[in-house]
């Protein structure tokens, strides 16, 4: 269930949650979560999905939907993950359970991917829930008093953020009842599956599941040198995060091995290359044209493997994205085009596709006169886009939803938008405007040159609710309808793209970043054939 506003603001989302178990009666076999208004936005999940992993994972008393991959990763418990954003937490819980003579040293505490999380990410029995339940309420009893040291403390504000340390501390007593009762039998959906929390520290990423496996080595050999080992692997890592951005980068390049760089460019192809293209453009490879030695979308996002015919091409950028992520995270800009699309700044031959104006064709002979390089080089500029058009059905101007439940199947864009809402991607008073958006920009964010933080965040968007409707829905069309997933990624990033350009422009002002939308074609050929 989402979580309603609580009594009492002090307290956080544990008001709530107090009132619920006050009031209801609770089933002994029935799963009870209590998810708050960011959780959608933080792990990629909606209730299908959630209610999924239950079934696939039957017959537990607990599911877990961690995304903080790092803080799970990086400490010996949430507590000491607690110390590190909130000095002070970690005594402060000692205290607690002093005063309710439970007899745990907190330095001492380990736990693991299995048994990590807070409050807002636990799906439970009210086995879990009672005994959570019990213990929380020993907080709320002591704050409430107001007649103590320990109560003064736990109604104080964090140092690290405006909330009580009561209201953290609660939070983190489900690792604790997790962890304790051995009795609990646990699922937890993959860290790897969820969106990453921290972009900074994605350098280490391949590094936590390291930092996992010493820490269960150590609860079952008890051998204090996986601990050492962790310790080191782990400060490591926390040291990276606590530098300044620029020392930060400078130490990314040395962990990663290589140059980080000012621009990505990538091409997304499932056939071989029509021509050769610039040494600083990146190809990644889909379908049959991936091979030994490149890089494939099979390496680089292999859960879409399998969608790639009803998402298309845009799969191509989840895999440019994971790619971005773990070799140039410090990217300034991101370019993106494709096998035979790109985005000049100038018009090169200014002859238009005969059946798409927005187009100018290119043919492969006068790609080898000119220099492809100076073509596809955006100069200096944060953006580079295409022109915009619009949709027109029965002769009038048309928004997306009615241009699409003309030319494809409704149904799908309204699934789409849907889990758009739902993971927070596009806010339920938004639908309107985007339904009726008159704007159009071919392709989204899959071709042209702009700001990585935009492209980046897009990107990760797009692919959560792509992902959320794939897992859903069975969607099987013929021949070019078969992509149905990649025209409502298209509308969305267009949507998005559009949102960004207005913020920062402050209306429809940006034509001065439209160059020219090419497609390159065989010999003279000028008529545009679309494809996978």
């Amino acid at each position: 269930m989402a979580l309603p506003p609580g009594g009492r603001e002090d307290w956080g989302d544990y008001a709530a949650i107090r009132a619920y178990f006050m009031d209801e009666a609770v089933d002994d076999e029935a799963l009870y979560g209590f998810f708050s208004e960011g959780f959608g936005a933080q792990t990629g999940m909606g209730p299908e999905r959630i209610a999924q992993f239950v079934a696939q994972n039957p017959g537990n008393d607990a599911y877990l939907f961690f995304p903080h991959a790092r803080d799970a990763a990086c400490f010996l418990n949430v507590f000491e993950e607690g110390e590190f954003h909130h000095p002070g937490l970690q005594q402060l819980a000692q205290d607690y359970l002093d005063a309710l003579g439970l007899s745990l040293d907190l330095r001492e505490f380990v736990t693991d991917f299995r048994t990590t999380a807070w409050t807002g990410y636990v799906l439970a029995k009210p086995v879990f829930w009672k005994t959570w339940f019990d213990l929380t309420e020993k907080v709320f009893e002591l704050a409430e008093s107001g007649d103590s040291a320990l109560a003064e403390r736990l109604n104080a504000s964090s140092a690290g953020a405006a909330t009580a340390m009561k209201v953290l501390l609660t939070e983190r007593i489900a690792s604790l009842v997790l962890a304790l009762d051995q009795q609990l039998r646990i699922a937890v959906f993959d860290h790897a599956a969820l969106p990453l929390a921290d972009l900074a520290s994605l350098a280490y990423q391949d590094k936590l599941p390291q930092l996992d496996a010493l820490k269960r080595d150590y609860l079952v050999t008890g051998d204090i040198s996986y601990i050492d080992r962790f310790l080191e692997l782990r400060n490591s890592i926390l040291a990276y995060s606590r530098q300044p951005p620029t020392q930060a980068a400078a130490t990314s390049q040395a962990a990663i091995g290589g140059r980080d760089a000012e621009l990505v460019y990538g091409c997304i192809t499932h056939v071989e290359l029509p021509i050769r293209f610039p040494d600083f453009v990146t190809p990644i490879y889909l379908g049959e044209s991936q091979a030994e030695g490149r890089l494939n979308l099979r390496e680089l996002a292999p859960q879409w493997v399998p969608y790639h015919p009803i998402v298309g091409g845009m799969v191509g950028n989840f895999a440019l994205r994971n790619y971005i992520l773990k070799h140039h995270p410090n990217v300034k800009r991101i370019g993106v085009c494709m096998y035979r699309k790109f985005i000049s700044r100038e018009r090169i031959s200014g002859v238009p596709a005969q059946d798409n104006w927005m187009m100018d064709v290119v043919s492969n002979k006068e790609l080898e006169r000119q220099s492809f390089d100076s073509m596809l080089d955006p100069g200096s500029s944060d953006l580079l886009i295409g022109k915009t058009c619009g949709f027109v059905v029965d002769g009038q101007s048309a928004g997306y939803l009615k241009h699409y439940g003309r030319a494809h199947h409704i149904e799908d864009m309204l699934r789409f938008t849907a889990a758009a809402v739902e993971l927070g991607v596009l806010h339920s008073d938004e639908v309107e405007r985007f339904f009726d958006e008159r704007v159009f920009f071919m392709g989204g964010v899959e071709l042209g040159v702009f700001p990585a933080d935009f492209w980046l965040k897009s990107i990760a968007d797009i692919e959560a609710v792509a992902w959320a409707c794939v897992q859903r829905y069975q969607v099987k069309r013929e021949a070019y309808q078969s992509r149905a997933w990649a025209f409502c990624a298209e509308r969305l990033g267009s949507y998005l793209l559009l949102r960004y350009l207005r913020a920062v422009c402050g209306g429809d002002n940006y034509e001065q970043f439209m160059g020219q939308l090419n497609l390159i074609t065989q010999d003279d050929q000028k008529l545009y054939v679309p494809s996978n």
